[in-house]
């Protein structure tokens, strides 16, 4: 009975705490939605180039009339046959200036089909399947095959720096060439006529492309979740209230605050990414003092967040919710496991607005690709905004703490 009475006071108490309330309330149902979004979504607008300089035409021997030309436009049909929601296509006349767009920001491959594409997959088909009789104008004809010549393949150029949108992209183009084939009545493979060039040759693996992120997240919930409960306990054991009333100014404290937390989220992410480097050869290319400029923003940023979040919380306990509650999310539309491309539309504005998308983004061009400053401006750019509007935010908390204490 004693056990029941103490169970009835922590629930009474917690319904008439409305912020805790909330937090138990919702927060299992916000994951849940959140989850089953980010999941549910599939491949939309990834750009991808192609150069066509297929004439359509097939050269082709018959038995009746000899050698005649056939207009079948198989390149077109290939593109005919993408998926029209999965990719933004655009059409270029150099086949320089589209492979030279693979690699860029939002383009994913570069397909270029030679001039003679037609003519080598209709007499392709003919000599593995052998004579077919086929109607030209009405009248039956028989097409004869012909001797192989080896012509160009068409050539497909994919930047498969995330392992997930390279499957799917090379999977569509597969399904599209055999869609073309099939037209042909041949057992013609995609391989014959196909010629892939990764960009990166396959070396980035799918926990290359996922360590960037983790790495991040890793450092949000450690250095977010260690300077809230901090600075909550500082605040409930009046610590802080001692440091406030004191002749210093909330600009100094907030500063001593971020200096100290963020010295220690430094030291925890360089730990990260030494043991990632030594135990798991996690690829990393670029210029570590790149990577240090990323992760001292994005720590700065932090800081300022924890500190608003100590605010609004009345205990250690709330503050873990409020955490749990910004953070558990960020990695789900971040783009740490699955691609933004994926997300709904209506799920994408939230990745926008998490700092750790552009974390993610600077650290992987640069570990991934050997990016410099230039390829990261604007997630600098979004990083060094975030820092500054957070510490500026988390002075005002120190003095309305000040002004309260």
């Amino acid at each position: 009975m004693k056990s029941l009475a103490i169970a009835r006071n922590v629930l009474r108490r917690i319904a008439h705490d409305p912020r805790t309330l909330i937090l138990i309330v919702i927060l299992p149902l916000f994951f849940v939605l959140l989850y089953g979004n980010s999941f549910s979504g599939s491949y939309k607008d990834l750009t991808i180039v192609i150069v066509n300089e297929d004439n359509g035409l097939a050269s082709v021997r018959t038995a009746e009339v000899g050698r005649i030309t056939l207009d079948v436009g198989l390149a077109q049909a290939f593109v005919d046959a993408l998926d029209a929601a999965m990719f933004d296509i655009i059409m270029l006349d150099s086949a320089i200036d589209a492979e030279a767009q693979v690699g860029r920001p939002g383009t994913w491959a570069a397909v270029v089909f030679p001039k003679s594409f037609s003519n080598a997959v209709v007499n392709e088909a003919v000599r593995a399947g052998g004579e077919r009789r086929v109607e030209i104008d009405g009248d039956p004809v028989t097409l004869l095959p012909s001797d192989a010549v080896d012509g160009p393949k068409t050539v497909l150029l994919l930047d498969d720096s995330n392992p997930l949108i390279a499957r799917a992209v090379q999977g569509a183009f597969d399904a599209a060439f055999s869609q073309v084939l099939a037209s042909q009545q041949s057992s013609l493979t995609v391989e014959g006529l196909l010629e892939v060039h990764a960009l990166y040759d396959g070396a980035i693996r799918m926990l290359d492309f996922t360590a960037p992120g983790i790495i991040g997240f890793a450092m949000t919930l450690i250095t977010v979740m260690l300077t809230a409960m901090s600075v909550v306990r500082e605040r409930t054991s009046g610590t802080l209230t001692r440091v406030l009333i004191a002749p210093i100014s909330a600009w100094q404290v907030a500063s001593g605050y971020t200096l100290a937390f963020s010295l220690v989220g430094i030291f925890q992410a360089a730990e990260l990414f030494l043991a990632s480097t030594f135990l798991f050869d996690i690829r990393f290319i670029g210029n570590p003092g790149i990577v240090a400029l990323v992760i001292v923003l994005f720590t700065i940023g932090l800081q300022g967040l924890a500190t608003l979040l100590s605010t609004i919380a009345k205990n250690e306990a709330q503050a873990m919710q409020f955490v749990l509650f910004l953070l558990i999310p960020s990695i789900m539309v971040s783009g740490v496991f699955w691609p933004l491309e994926t997300m709904p539309a209506t799920i994408r504005p939230l990745s926008y607005v998490s700092p750790l998308t552009y974390a993610n983004a600077g650290l992987r061009k640069v570990m991934l690709a050997g990016s410099g400053f230039g390829a990261i401006r604007f997630e600098l750019a979004v990083l060094g905004v975030f820092a500054v509007v957070m510490l500026l935010l988390s002075v005002l908390s120190m003095r309305r703490q000040a002004y309260t204490a």
